[in-house]
């Protein structure tokens, strides 16, 4: 049997401390068998034949996620309201996913191919909420850029409605889900957002319910970057 590494380790007792906490009602979880990493997947052109300049991240190469985890939760009745979700797909599914379907519904070729290079690893696998987090696998570019797709209030052109690029690599995203649980709109701590602006206001209050309730249902987690985040872009 293959052994976890450290990152899957913490992983597997972050879902465990979802599992086990009073507080939280765990509707759902996933947790994969053990596959091939990143740095199995290279040469990646064997899986899209534009990839050919494409490279990884060499934090990605060096430690990730090796499975599929994945969990949807709520927070118990007697809390104020908020939830989470979270799936992280493996990288073999990562790599072979192919681009989005509804390329052809974009507007502009700009969009077209902008959301062409992108390959979901994060997304609401359960809910019907629809949001995603997209890796931009563009040739070239080091490291490869996060994008978020969630809110179509959201975002700028040229871009497609919705798409905001967060302040975080990949290796950076999956530490933070550590800390997060997968919040409803954590990521957004991470953009250039106001949390004022009409299209965030539902998911204002249930992010700060979250961030002020998680330091006593995870002690051992240190929560205030996340709310001075949260302050910040009020």
């Amino acid at each position: 049997m293959r052994s976890l590494n450290q990152l899957e380790e913490r992983h597997v007792a972050s879902l465990a401390d979802l599992r086990g906490a009073d507080s939280i009602t765990l509707l759902d979880e996933r947790q994969g068998d053990i596959g091939p990493g990143f740095i199995d997947a290279e040469p990646l052109d064997m899986f899209e034949d534009g990839w050919s300049d494409l490279r990884v991240d060499p934090e990605m190469l060096d430690e990730s996620l090796r499975f599929e985890i994945a969990a949807h939760w709520e927070s118990a009745p007697s809390l104020p309201e908020f939830s989470g979700e979270f799936r992280i797909p493996s990288p073999m599914e990562m790599v072979t996913q192919g681009p989005s379907p509804s390329l052809d519904m974009l507007s502009t070729e700009f969009q077209r191919e902008f959301v062409s290079h992108m390959r979901y690893f994060d997304n609401a696998y359960e809910s019907s909420r629809g949001f995603m987090t997209l890796l931009r696998m563009e040739p070239g570019s080091s490291p490869m850029e996060v994008w978020f797709s969630d809110l179509r209030g959201t975002g700028s052109e040229p871009y497609p409605p919705g798409y905001v690029r967060l302040d975080l690599t990949f290796t950076e995203y999956v530490e933070t889900l550590l800390v997060t649980k997968g919040l409803y709109g954590w990521q957004y701590l991470f953009a250039d957002v106001s949390f004022s602006d009409p299209a965030l206001e539902q998911l204002t209050n249930g992010l700060r319910n979250g961030l002020n309730a998680f330091p006593e249902i995870f002690p051992g987690l240190d929560y205030s970057p996340l709310l001075n985040r949260l302050e910040a872009r009020q």
